[in-house]
């Protein structure tokens, strides 16, 4: 892949700048408020790779992006990137410097187009938790300068996800401007303050339940992919019960009922992207078309344990997803998942902890 000097500059400094922001900040406290080392559920998967790739490739949930992550144009693809990452001035000149900032930062903007909600869900919250999560992890696992490890996975994620959603485009793009250089590194620096990592944590049990991911041995494609943040706040009037949001491609909420030994059962729907392509309005901004959405949840201590989705997505229509400490099978207890397309279709798969799984059709 070539790039020019500028944009050499640019990718030195998406990655160089949240690093330093970070490494003077190792005051942090060391309290894990987001990773524990759990063996079971969701989180005995998470790592750098699989936070990585469920991020990174979360966009393939979608109908009409490629899932061919082999022969996936990523050189193209980046430099399209790249280059509006490295010219938004002129970029947001062009566009207009009012429709920019009520589309994408201010909320102020309340039609499908308005950028600055998923901004706010993925890049500043969802991003900011995942940074203070993954400097847990390297903490964990003993890494120095855990901090720093984590920034940069983080970016690199984020990095990874708008080549992936450029999907092979060309022209000039918006919308990376703000997830990278303003909301992906304003999460890393407001997840650094222990009082908001706590209030997160503790008052609305902020956490990742991220999918399954397994590559087909029949086309070398990658399924069952995607990274989903939940929101639970417990209702002051309802001791057993929780309000619950589920965000990531899609915007569900509903109700978590508290079970026996920390164990949940939850019930949440709402929508999710279909489709993501250029504006009708302006070719330098992406819009989404939505479709429904629901999902049955079961997690013990904020980990997953299994999931039951149902989608308007012709690729996802249910999708079955039961995580590790269900299933034992001669003290080995995998990963397993299932879906159903809306033609018929099955494809089935086991994951593994860290790595991708495999998946047959």
């Amino acid at each position: 892949m070539r790039f020019s000097v500028k944009n050499r500059h640019v990718l030195r400094g998406i990655i160089i700048i949240p690093l330093l922001f970070v490494v003077g900040m190792l005051s942090a406290s060391a309290q894990p408020w987001y990773y524990h080392g759990r063996d079971f559920g969701s989180e005995s998967q998470y790592s750098p790779l699989s936070y990585i790739i469920n991020g990174g490739y979360d966009i393939l949930q979608l109908d009409t992006y490629r899932d061919d992550v082999f022969t996936y144009p990523y050189a193209s693809s980046a430099s399209t990137v790249f280059r509006n990452l490295g010219r938004p001035l002129p970029l947001i000149n062009r566009y207009g410097w009012g429709r920019y900032l009520r589309h994408e930062i201010v909320p102020l903007e309340f039609s499908r187009g308005a950028s600055w909600w998923p901004n706010y869900q993925l890049h500043l919250i969802g991003g900011g938790m995942s940074y203070r999560r993954m400097t847990e992890w390297y903490a964990h696992h003993g890494f120095d300068v855990p901090q720093a490890w984590s920034a940069g996975t983080v970016m690199g994620m984020h990095l990874l996800n708008e080549v992936m959603e450029n999907n092979a485009r060309e022209g000039e793009f918006i919308d990376p401007i703000a997830d990278i250089w303003i909301f992906d590194i304003a999460g890393i620096l407001l997840f650094e303050s222990d009082a908001v990592a706590r209030f997160f944590s503790e008052e609305l049990r902020l956490t990742d339940w991220s999918l399954q991911p397994s590559i087909s041995l029949t086309d070398g494609t990658l399924q069952n992919v995607g990274q989903n943040f939940v929101l639970r706040w417990q209702l002051p009037f309802w001791e057993d019960y929780s309000l619950m949001y589920v965000f990531g491609i899609n915007g569900m909420a509903g109700l978590s009922r508290r079970l026996a030994d920390g164990e949940s059962l939850s019930l949440v729907a709402g929508l999710r992207a279909r489709d993501v392509f250029q504006a009708e309005d302006n070719p330098l901004r992406l819009t989404a078309n939505l479709t429904w959405s629901a999902s049955l949840y079961y997690d013990r201590n904020n980990s997953l344990l299994a999931s039951l989705e149902f989608s308007g997505i012709s690729s996802n229509l249910i999708t079955l997803n039961v995580y590790p400490g269900v299933v034992h099978v001669a003290g080995w207890s995998p990963g397993l998942w299932g879906t159903v397309t809306t033609d018929g279709g099955f494809m089935a798969g086991i994951a593994a902890r860290w790595l991708p799984g495999v998946a047959v059709r």
